[in-house]
């Protein structure tokens, strides 16, 4: 996978586990408190370093990990929180990127935050979104097509009609668009129609993930 599309890959990674990030802060606001969570990170906060619109420091990303890790120790069993790990470690990731390769530390942030998507997944088995976070993350670290696939196919069965779910399955059908088996082709051509023809054409731009 080249660079542009690794990168439209973070982009769209962690755009999409915004909405984790808000069931966190809303359902865990007394958890959160009591772990100091209100000394480090808000919701506001972490939604604009996932969203590019503010930057942070090394600093304040060590103090939302601890405020975070005492926030789980507290309740470990609360796959809200983990999905939150797996966005912070997603961002880290993203500052840090350079070329994606398997013994950089942007793929060793990735590789943490799976470990947390899959620990939520196994307290929440029933999230669509954790499943397409992890097929993401997944991709972030070129696992292999399989494990890709089973967490993109687990996704879409669970969430067939969860826009954000939709957009990052697209997200990951383009990125991978020669590597896509027949059926998740299919499964995007008939919510973007017109979808392979686009990719089949590279001189025409495929669609976007509205």
């Amino acid at each position: 996978m080249g660079f542009a599309a690794r990168h439209r890959l973070l982009n769209g990674l962690l755009a999409a586990v915004l909405s984790t990030t808000a069931v966190v802060v809303t359902q865990q606001a007394g958890v959160l408190m009591s772990a100091d969570w209100s000394s480090g990170m808000t919701r506001h906060a972490l939604s604009k370093w996932a969203t590019g619109q503010a930057a942070f420091t090394n600093e304040q990303w060590e103090q939302a990990r601890q405020d975070l890790a005492r926030a789980v120790a507290l309740t470990p069993n609360d796959a809200t929180l983990h999905d939150a790990l797996a966005q912070l470690q997603a961002i880290r990731g993203r500052s840090l990127w350079t070329t994606g390769a398997p013994d950089s530390p942007e793929v060793a942030a990735y590789r943490e935050a799976r470990g947390h998507q899959e620990t939520s997944i196994k307290l929440r088995p029933t999230h669509a979104m954790a499943w397409a976070n992890l097929a993401l993350m997944r991709m972030a670290i070129n696992t292999s097509p399989e494990e890709l696939y089973q967490a993109w196919r687990e996704a879409a069965r669970l969430g067939p009609k969860e826009i954000d779910v939709e957009n990052t399955l697209v997200i990951i059908a383009a990125d991978t668009w020669v590597l896509a088996p027949a059926d998740v082709r299919q499964w995007v051509e008939t919510r973007r129609p017109g979808f392979a023809a686009e990719m089949a054409n590279p001189a025409v731009p495929a669609a976007s993930p509205q």
